[in-house]
């Protein structure tokens, strides 16, 4: 199945707004009677998150809502975005973590759209 593609091709992170990438979920862990934790990776642990903010000019913002709001059945289907990695950008399978609570617009005097989003990333 072929996913769909992040709709605008020269996006940027804002390097203020974007949080440290999490390379993996925090494992579940238990505590036990003897005080002990017991540590262990959740499933799919090749998953990491990011936090980050891109500026959009209000054309692009437009385009990006139509694909979230069809394309992505609203925010919650995956799609390819490439992804700064520390050292380099690569192309991963995204998806918006809680995309009706973190993925929010703010709007800027100077006709620009501050989107800010929470990432779930594939495969790192």
């Amino acid at each position: 199945m072929v996913l769909p593609a992040w709709p605008i091709p020269s996006f940027r992170p804002q390097q203020d707004g974007t949080s440290p990438l999490r390379r993996m979920l925090v494992p579940l862990a238990t505590e036990m009677e003897g005080g002990n934790l017991r540590q262990r990776p959740r499933p799919g642990a090749n998953v990491g998150t990011i936090q980050q903010t891109i500026l959009m000019p209000l054309a692009e913002y437009e385009t990006f809502v139509a694909w979230v709001k069809t394309t992505l059945n609203n925010g919650t289907a995956r799609f390819t975005l490439d992804v700064w990695l520390g050292t380099g950008f690569a192309n991963k399978v995204c998806q918006f973590v809680k995309p009706g609570t973190r993925l929010t617009a703010q709007f800027l005097p100077t006709d620009v759209v501050a989107v800010s989003m929470a990432l779930r990333i594939y495969d790192l």
